[in-house]
């Protein structure tokens, strides 16, 4: 308590003075005469400290460690059954195989259907019978560059007077079938067909009044080559064939000249017109035409 009003009236006194002296100021002497500091409490620096190395401590009780014995779980080889992985992969790859080539095989394949109608005039030796509307079917199968193709056609004509040639009540029969494989080239359709050519019928011949039965069943081959060219949806085909053979065939053959127009850039549907010309020569030097305008269509599928 003491300390405490002698430092008030100390800081009192220096402040009401104009001699006022700072703490630092004050010497030692000073210091410890106004009981600043204590004299018994001054710790001298300059004295070197040394501090005692503290050796580690032991521990007077161990630490108990506790180890349990861990049974070790001994894994079971997988064993793998190489035969059914074997025939799993053999099944998963002939699926794959099959999806991708029933992909490619419907990409490459198509179906092209055709009907034409023909106003059909049917002369013999040049000399014309009569007209008749009929129609023809086709049909071409594509695979890549190769196609199968099939049409028919039949024509059925009766005449009662044909008295530039010496005949009357006149009859003609005829069905003529034709199966052709064709190789595609470029813009061309080149191959070989087998032609079945029927005809039946029967003429009364006003030179010995007889009358006289036509019967007629022939086979032949012919050369094929058909072509087509294309400007924006028009196309123009055109072509035809030529054969022959041993036996009653002298000639045959056919030429044609159609303009189509298709509806979708994709070939779906064409509409076509224009002529078309189909003659067979026989060995009695007697020739039968089937000629006429013609229009068709046809789909791609």
């Amino acid at each position: 308590m003491k300390k405490i009003i002698i430092v008030s009236s100390l800081t009192l006194t220096l402040f009401a003075s104009d001699g006022y002296v700072p703490l630092s100021n004050l010497s030692n002497e000073q210091k410890q005469e106004y009981n600043f500091i204590n004299k018994n409490s001054v710790i001298n620096l300059e004295k070197n400290n040394t501090y005692e190395k503290v050796e580690n401590i032991q521990k007077e009780e161990e630490i108990q460690t506790f180890e349990e014995e861990i049974e070790e779980v001994k894994k079971e080889p997988i064993t793998t059954d190489k035969e059914f992985v074997k025939e799993y992969k053999k099944q998963n790859i002939l699926k794959d195989e099959k999806k991708e080539n029933s992909t490619f095989f419907a990409k490459d394949f198509s179906v092209t259907p055709k009907i034409s109608y023909m106003h059909v005039t049917t002369n013999v030796d040049d000399t014309n019978v009569e007209k008749t509307h009929e129609v023809v079917p086709e049909i071409l199968f594509t695979y890549k560059n190769h196609n199968l193709k099939f049409d028919y056609l039949d024509s059925n004509v009766k005449k009662s007077d044909l008295s530039n040639i010496n005949v009357q009540d006149f009859k003609l029969d005829t069905k003529w079938y034709r199966f052709a494989y064709l190789y595609s080239l470029y813009n061309a359709d080149i191959g070989m067909a087998y032609n079945y050519l029927k005809l039946d019928g029967y003429f009364v011949d006003l030179i010995d009044d007889e009358e006289y039965e036509i019967k007629l069943n022939q086979k032949f081959a012919t050369i094929e080559a058909h072509l087509k060219n294309s400007e924006d949806n028009f196309l123009v085909e055109y072509g035809g064939f030529y054969g022959k053979n041993d036996s009653r065939i002298k000639n045959a053959y056919e030429y044609y000249l159609t303009l189509g127009y298709r509806f979708f850039n994709n070939d779906n549907l064409i509409i076509n017109a224009g002529y078309k010309n189909r003659t067979v020569d026989f060995d009695d030097d007697t020739k039968i035409e089937y000629k006429g305008p013609v229009i068709g269509i046809s789909s791609t599928f």
